[in-house]
């Protein structure tokens, strides 16, 4: 009976990273700073390069639901809102924003939004 348990949790246990998908935010503009309305739905965090931008945003998912994501620059706010599903996330449209999926299995990833 151990055996069958530690064999299923080793197998199982894989499948629980593909439950929320995370994207890359890029943005035209270098933000100042960013942060989730609800942290417990999502957070975003800053990804420096060699450059350093700071033009590039990490959205991890944590749990279901909807929340927005401000991010602040120079001349305005950019609000951009957030629906976590149990396989999908969808990310509202801004001008000057592109979001790329971090995970992928079967397909290269492409930007799910581009700015109009």
């Amino acid at each position: 009976m151990k055996k069958i348990i530690l064999i299923l949790s080793i197998l199982l246990i894989p499948l629980q990273t593909f439950a929320f998908e995370d994207y890359i935010i890029l943005s035209d503009l270098k933000v100042d700073s960013a942060y989730a309305k609800d942290d417990n739905i999502a957070s975003v965090l800053p990804f420096f390069t060699i450059e350093n931008n700071k033009n590039m945003l990490i959205v991890r998912a944590k749990s279901v639901g909807k929340t927005l994501i401000i991010l602040e620059t120079d001349s305005n706010n950019i609000t951009l809102n957030v629906e976590i599903s149990e396989d999908k996330t969808t990310l509202s449209e801004f001008d000057g924003i592109t979001a790329f999926p971090i995970d992928f299995i079967n397909e290269p990833a492409k930007p799910v939004l581009r700015g109009k």
